[in-house]
């Protein structure tokens, strides 16, 4: 009797035992885990929270030597090493791991992580962005290229990558025309229709709504009407901004009406700007509009000006993602870095005087890493 007693109340406390894991697994779910919650996905949450704290210490900031800081850097370095160990093609944790690196200012290490799992697997816009940035950082923005418009084409749903697409195509404008990669006319236009994109995801995002209205100043060929349309939905759409962000969205419509030869009302909103900031440029539009022969007959605007040059994005990249300049580029970037950062069997984090963290590396075999071998097998 006492036997079978013993036998039910084993089973009724694997029962609830199985059910206490159940509810801590669902109740603490990590959203980078691809197909579902497991043992390994709540590891790697651990890693996080521990992670997430160690950002948040106040001591960080204090600019004095501090050991506990020190001893949760080796922690988080150490969960992250034994964790690869067991989990070696975790491409989640490759590019958090990576982007933990990065953020402590250790990019040189970062990218061999990041390497790692774009040779995993070489379908992930989050890595080729890593990549992308790592080359600009590296004062090589063509050969950053085709790695940020592969985050597009990976990932055309996600407003992020088409935002900082545009932004690269702005701030290297004349290195790409340099390089005759695109003409300066293509590259606006490319520029222009990256931020209208990303507005178009993500409408509540104030800040891409805002670039993609001044982009249409960098793009000098495009609809002056749109233009105008667009800034008036900016003021529509975020009407709490300050007074001073609601003057200088004035000043931009006021600039397009002066292009459109509607003087009279430019004038109407420059002289609403009350913003003791934006003075300098309240006078020089007035100026202008000083300046400006009297008014002309407004000249109808062409409908179709602002698709005058259509940029497919597909023209930039080769058919397969596996081949051609990516692969080339990524090789390279395994040469140049001797491929030594990936062979670490241990990592070991310390801050320096300065409240900087240094990473230390072993240079033994890789434990976690895949060989070549078994690299091939995952392609």
């Amino acid at each position: 009797m006492i036997c079978i007693m013993n036998a039910y109340l084993y089973t009724a406390l694997s029962v609830l035992a199985f059910a206490f894991v159940s509810l801590i697994t669902f109740a603490k779910p990590d959203p980078h885990a691809p197909e579902g919650i497991t043992l390994s996905s709540l590891a790697l949450g651990r890693i996080l929270d521990k992670q997430t704290r160690f950002f948040q210490s106040p001591n960080r900031s204090s600019g004095a030597y501090n050991s506990d800081l020190t001893r949760k850097a080796q922690e988080i370095v150490a969960d992250y090493d034994a964790y690869l160990g067991d989990n070696p093609r975790d491409t989640s944790a490759l590019i958090l791991y990576g982007k933990f690196l990065r953020r402590v200012g250790q990019e040189q290490h970062a990218i061999g992580y990041f390497l790692e799992a774009d040779s995993i697997n070489p379908k992930l816009a989050v890595v080729k962005q890593q990549l992308g940035n790592y080359l600009i950082e590296e004062g090589r923005p063509i050969d950053a290229f085709p790695f940020l418009i592969m985050t597009i084409e990976l990932a055309p749903e996600q407003a992020d990558y088409h935002y900082h697409l545009g932004g690269f195509l702005s701030l290297f404008e004349e290195d790409l025309a340099r390089e005759r990669i695109m003409t300066k006319e293509s590259l606006r236009a490319f520029m222009h229709k990256s931020f209208q994109q990303a507005a178009k995801l993500s409408p509540s995002n104030f800040d891409y709504q805002l670039r993609f209205a001044q982009s249409f100043f960098d793009y000098p060929d495009s609809s002056k009407e749109a233009a105008l349309q667009t800034w008036i939905d900016l003021n529509r759409k975020f009407p709490d901004r300050s007074k001073a962000e609601k003057d200088y969205f004035n000043l931009c419509k006021a600039r397009i009406l002066l292009d459109l030869n509607r003087q009279s009302d430019a004038v109407s909103l420059i002289e609403s700007v009350s913003s003791k900031a934006l003075a300098p440029a309240k006078q020089s539009l007035l100026h202008q509009v000083k300046s400006l022969p009297k008014k002309k007959a407004k000249k109808k605007e062409s409908t179709n000006k602002q698709s005058r040059i259509e940029i497919n994005h597909h023209f930039f990249i080769p058919n397969d993602p596996h081949l051609k300049r990516l692969r080339l580029l990524t090789g390279r970037i395994k040469e140049e870095k001797m491929l030594s950062e990936l062979k670490t069997d241990a990592i070991k984090a310390r801050f320096d005087e300065e409240n900087k963290i240094k990473i230390d590396l072993s240079q033994k075999n890789p434990k976690g890493l895949t060989s070549d071998h078994e690299k091939g097998a995952l392609r």
